[in-house]
């Protein structure tokens, strides 16, 4: 008899298997512990959002979209609603990403021409 035990890394790197249970319980597990750090690496811009006034607190308002909606995507696939995860908000994660790009972008280009203005 040829007992054969392990893991196939080809069939976890290419996604060879699609109904391969070990590779489901790692990506679960990856997407759990994804979404906890997601979510803890929130906590600071979301506190700065709060406590700073003006221009900079769109930017980290922003990046706190950003990331609570990216760890909503990990719990959302952790879930194994892969469709949703991947349709809904995957694309949701990179719009506000580019959000936040374009708000980092408006607040420093302000900021620029108050500089010239004032000389300094």
């Amino acid at each position: 008899m040829n007992f054969r035990f392990g893991i196939n890394a080809r069939n976890i790197i290419t996604g060879d298997v699609k109904n391969n249970s070990v590779k489901l319980a790692i990506e679960s597990w990856l997407d759990l512990v994804s979404a906890g750090m997601m979510f803890f690496a929130a906590i600071i811009p979301a506190y700065l959002s709060l406590k700073l006034k003006g221009d900079i607190s769109k930017v980290t308002i922003a990046l706190t979209a950003f990331i609570v909606v990216h760890g909503i995507y990990h719990i959302v696939r952790m879930q194994g609603i892969e469709s949703i995860a991947d349709n809904v908000f995957e694309p949701a994660s990179i719009i506000v990403l580019i959000a936040f790009g374009i708000t980092y972008l408006g607040v420093s280009y302000k900021k620029k021409k108050k500089q010239e203005a004032t000389g300094k």
